[in-house]
């Protein structure tokens, strides 16, 4: 996990862009960027588990930068609710629920249902043929960079169907909706192999799309959301891995 003490943030931002960092406040910014990058992805797999406690001096030293960048990632982190500040006590992040994983759920399937009913009329042959695609990725438990396509690409069957529905502001809301169930998804699918049920529903969604019927692209989303979040309730429930879970 953590970085080999020769390359810091800086010297990643100037691998991956092929430049050096340019002046100081650009730099700044793009300390800050690549921090924000790292412990979001971090948090959001699980990789930093719920409830753990975060400082700035500790990541500062981690990524090799001074506090600023880190603050300024956490600020961030914070305004979009992954970790929470304790005075005196430092960061930490925002432990995970049962009750917030069923608003969560409540939240996105209302927004799923109506964005597949608005689809229907709109989706496009290319949009349907990308889908099947992605309905089409599978995983390996065993993995971390083939889980982490697996959720991506779930992720992205989600939302791209609530961009086929031609509702903008819809869609981004989906997104952020998603975004918070993620870390939910990763513990559930590191617990148990779900690339049968996810691949089969996935392509019945597909093929109702595909035949226009919007009161069964309603139906077919609320039953897949309410499967979804009912296997997530008892494989997490059910594990060892409950203590990332405030109850």
């Amino acid at each position: 996990m953590s970085r080999e003490p020769s390359e810091t943030v800086e010297t990643q931002i100037s691998r991956d862009t092929g430049e050096a960092a340019g002046p100081r406040k650009r730099k700044a910014s793009s300390l800050t960027e690549q921090v924000y990058n790292r412990l979001r992805s971090e948090i959001l797999t699980c990789e930093i588990e719920p409830g753990r406690e975060l400082s700035e001096a500790e990541l500062a030293e981690r990524f090799q930068v001074s506090k600023t960048p880190v603050r300024e990632a956490l600020a961030t982190l914070r305004s979009e609710g992954f970790v929470r500040t304790f005075p005196r006590r430092g960061y930490q992040v925002v432990p995970i629920t049962f009750g917030d994983m069923n608003e969560l759920f409540e939240l996105r399937t209302i927004m799923e249902a109506g964005a597949a009913e608005l689809a229907c009329s709109r989706i496009t042959d290319e949009e349907i043929a990308h889908l099947n695609a992605l309905a089409d990725v599978v995983y390996d438990r065993s993995e971390q960079p083939s889980l982490k396509r697996f959720i991506e690409a779930n992720r992205d069957f989600h939302t791209e169907i609530a961009r086929a529905s031609g509702n903008e502001r819809l869609h981004q809301q989906l997104v952020r909706t998603i975004d918070e169930l993620e870390r939910f998804f990763y513990l559930g699918a590191r617990l148990r192999d779900v690339n049968s049920e996810t691949t089969n529903d996935h392509h019945e969604i597909v093929e109702v799309l595909r035949s226009r019927d919007r009161d069964a692209a309603r139906a077919i989303m609320i039953r897949h959301n309410e499967v979804t979040r009912q296997g997530l309730v008892q494989q997490i429930a059910s594990s060892k891995r409950i203590g990332q879970m405030a109850l």
